[in-house]
């Protein structure tokens, strides 16, 4: 089914763009996991398209007057996302569909499972593993977290590399990683492509 951004106004798939809802406190949220109730709008994640929905937008589909600013409105993206980010961690991990550390990350990645490998920010060494070259090379493997705060989420200490084997996890986790590093409206960019091993240093 098709939705319409109400930064851009065109026409995307519910894959494509995000959801907001107004919370029963007047607060606008992200509904990530498209469980929340109510009236809702949809935007794409993108900085052009977040400012031009904080302006007017949202206001416009939501029916009711909002005060934000296309900064407020990325932040209350990338929080959404990181939160989104950490469940999904923790989903995999209950449902015995990741792996943690270098060893058996690598079996992971032998043996075809991993679907998706997180490498820690601050994990130079482990971003510089050999059979990490493939996945980086075709974007299955992303910077995301530090070692400390991978490891709280999985429930080990200091953890540089996971691995999740669940396809569908993966497929959603990936995006929850790329929404939460969505840039500011006028930030400056730095590339859409950056090394695994440069954001890890």
């Amino acid at each position: 089914m098709t939705r319409t951004c109400v930064g851009c106004r065109a026409l995307g798939s519910a894959e494509e763009l995000v959801r907001v809802v107004v919370t029963e406190t007047g607060e606008v949220a992200f509904d990530l996991a498209g469980g929340a109730f109510g009236r809702g709008a949809w935007v794409h994640p993108r900085p052009a398209c977040l400012a031009a929905a904080a302006r007017s937008g949202l206001a416009r589909a939501l029916r009711r007057e909002l005060r934000l600013t296309p900064e407020t409105l990325v932040r209350a993206l990338h929080r959404a996302a990181e939160r989104r980010a950490t469940g999904l961690l923790i989903a995999a991990r209950r449902a015995r569909k990741l792996e943690a550390g270098s060893t058996a990350v690598e079996h992971a990645v032998l043996d075809r499972r991993a679907e998706l490998v997180i490498v820690a920010r601050d994990a130079r060494a482990a971003a510089e593993h050999a059979f990490l070259a493939p996945l980086i090379a075709s974007g299955r493997a992303v910077a995301h977290g530090t070692k400390g705060e991978l490891g709280a989420y999985i429930g080990r200490p200091d953890t540089a590399l996971v691995a999740v084997t669940d396809a569908r996890i993966a497929r959603a986790l990936k995006t929850a990683i790329e929404w939460a590093t969505v840039p500011e409206p006028n930030a400056v960019s730095v590339g859409a492509r950056r090394a695994i091993v440069s954001e890890a240093g």
